[in-house]
């Protein structure tokens, strides 16, 4: 079965001539035989679903205005109402024919946020309809419950092959459905905690992909109870023109019953350069060089120093390829060893370091991703633990480009006693730690004066601009009055028989880590951006 997208669910029903208006909403009934109505002037309408379009329910419902009142109820076997909307539902539009994909006990479809300014130029493409971070989507996953049950006892087993399982998501206009997709569990310190993130691979070779998107994941934002910190760390990096992926909080289902509430993200792999980097043109014919850097293993980083020209001299768990680009099979990695080795032997001292690196790197680039990066105190990405970038050679500029991902710990969540001090405090400390030296940031950003001074020009501008309490406070609040609901949800669900750490997270943690120390994390996302907003003119002369 080839993927399904249905925009605006249910045309073919909502054109009847019977029809006045069809109610879509989206549930989990209680019961197998259960089911979802529609209450309109006292009268109820039940609502109906298939093996194509479930867990949304719909209905004509013939004489309906669209001007009047109405809310969703819970049926039992029966068709017996045992529970109700609190809130009374009202159609926007006069002339409508159908409701949006609603979700049940979610008053609010849709929701605007107060506006991040856009500082430097916005270099993605349009954004894809699987990121409309205005509205909360549902996806459903089904697998065999025993294989299912396997895999998740059992996060840990890396090399454990995805299983197979059936994908829905459904979000206010859309029903897109893929009969088989591989799913495993994803992240590497993630896997240790009882809720887990998850990776979905749709079948290339039936042309199913999820808008262009191949592989997505979904993130457990397990560590963190706001759910907010790294789409807030989006936010910014768009704000000031970094090329990344994009994010978007879903609720996820699995086998009808409740799984979390997770961050919905896109793979970083040739897809993501066809579509975001290249902005889906088809130059060039071939995709460039790419390279994930990680320190997952004990003891080595991403540092980028140079061990010499041979692939063997580098840890494939660290420098791990991603795509060959003009690489070979047996030397993957030749092309990027001769870019380490420029940055093992260029002199920061030397006049007219812009313009040396200009043709080896997108300075540019680099530069606002570690502003974002040290505002942030992303104690888990490159500066600071040589983990959670890219480096991709792109080939229509004949340049490298640094790509980061992975925020989850931002905003004061990890390990502040090293990321809260100046930051050329803290560049001058890699000089110090002995084969862990990160030269892309002590000699550029640290040492060479020029590079340094485009550093601090964006650094300035991005916190008075961007990064400081009277921009991004509004925001959070809007964030957390948005999924306030959804938090509480995800910390209701029994996750008591999964291996795991479990932080116990309650909705009042998901409240103060906003607005001060919770266990575990010393900030409140507030006060660092606060704390991060004032020190910087301070280290800036």
């Amino acid at each position: 079965m080839r993927s399904l997208i249905i925009p605006g669910f249910l045309a073919l029903i909502a054109s009847s001539a019977l029809a006045d208006v069809v109610y879509n909403v989206v549930g989990f009934p209680d019961t197998e035989k259960g089911a979802f109505g529609v209450v309109i002037n006292n009268k109820l309408t039940p609502l109906t679903t298939t093996d194509a379009t479930f867990p949304l329910w719909s209905a004509n419902v013939v004489g309906a205005n669209p001007s009047s009142g109405y809310r969703y109820v819970k049926l039992d076997d029966a068709g017996t109402i045992i529970d109700k909307e609190k809130f009374l539902r009202r159609i926007t539009t006069v002339k409508a024919k159908s409701t949006p994909n609603e979700f049940y006990q979610r008053q609010n479809t849709f929701t605007t946020f107060p506006a991040v300014p856009q500082i430097y130029p916005d270099v993605l493409p349009s954004k894809s309809k699987a990121f409309d971070d205005t509205q909360i989507a549902t996806i459903h996953l089904t697998a065999d419950p025993v294989i299912l049950a396997d895999m998740l006892a059992n996060p840990l087993d890396e090399e454990r092959k995805a299983i197979k399982a059936g994908f829905r998501f459904i979000n206010a206009d859309t029903v897109y459905s893929a009969a088989e997709v591989k799913l495993k569990v994803s992240g590497h310190g993630s896997r240790k905690f009882k809720k887990l993130s998850l990776k979905v691979k749709f079948n290339e070779d039936k042309g199913e992909t999820f808008f262009n998107r191949p592989v997505i994941k979904l993130r457990s934002e397990s560590s963190e109870p706001t759910f907010i910190r790294e789409k807030l760390y989006f936010d910014s990096l768009n704000a000031i023109g970094v090329v990344t992926t994009q994010g978007a909080w879903v609720r996820v289902y699995v086998n009808k019953k409740p799984f979390g509430f997770h961050l919905l993200v896109e793979d970083m792999d040739t897809p993501f350069l066809r579509n975001t980097i290249h902005k889906g043109n088809a130059e060039p014919a071939e995709l460039g060089s790419l390279y994930q850097m990680g320190s997952h293993v004990i003891g080595q980083e991403g540092t980028l120093i140079y061990n010499g020209s041979l692939t063997a001299n580098y840890n494939p768990d660290v420098y791990s390829n991603k795509n060959l680009g003009a690489n070979t099979k047996d030397e993957p990695i030749a092309q990027f060893a001769a870019f380490m080795k420029d940055l093992a032997e260029y002199d920061p001292t030397l006049p007219g370091g812009l313009k040396f690196w200009n043709t080896r790197l997108n300075v540019d680039q680099f530069l606002k991703a570690m502003v974002m990066e040290y505002l942030g105190g992303a104690w888990d990405g490159s500066w600071w633990k040589g983990n959670n970038f890219l480096m991709y050679f792109n080939p229509t500029e004949a340049r490298w480009q640094f790509i980061p991902t992975d925020f989850d710990s931002t905003f004061s969540d990890g390990n502040l006693a090293d990321v809260a001090v100046p930051y050329k405090q803290f560049a001058a400390s890699r000089l110090r730690r002995k084969g862990k030296d990160h030269p892309l940031i002590t000699k550029l950003i640290y040492k060479n004066k020029e590079i340094n001074k485009e550093f601090e020009k964006i650094l300035k501008n991005t916190v008075q601009k961007v990064f400081n309490n009277a921009v991004l406070d509004p925001r959070i609040a809007a964030y957390e009055k948005f999924i306030e609901a959804e938090a509480a949800w995800d910390f209701s669900i029994d996750r008591s028989k999964n291996p795991g750490k479990d932080p116990k997270f309650t909705i009042s943690t998901f409240h103060n880590s906003l607005t001060g120390p919770v266990t575990g994390i010393s900030y409140g996302v507030k006060p660092w951006i606060n704390y991060r907003a004032t020190d910087v003119p301070k280290q800036i002369k």
